[in-house]
């Protein structure tokens, strides 16, 4: 998979400031929403693979 050059630098920034996070509530927050957006983009990819194919999920 190809990674744009602007979704690199936005991962490196991210990662830099979970790096230097001393607050575990602030990591805590911060894993919740990556976790979401995981779900979320999981969803969606499931959604839009199942309208391509032509099959219902639920």
């Amino acid at each position: 998979m190809n990674t744009s050059l602007s979704r690199e630098f936005s991962t490196a920034v991210h990662s830099r400031a979970i790096d230097n996070c001393n607050d575990i509530e602030e990591l805590r927050q911060v894993a919740k929403t990556l976790l979401r957006a995981w779900q979320l983009q999981a969803d969606f990819t499931a959604d839009y693979g199942a309208k391509l194919l032509n099959i219902k999920l639920r």
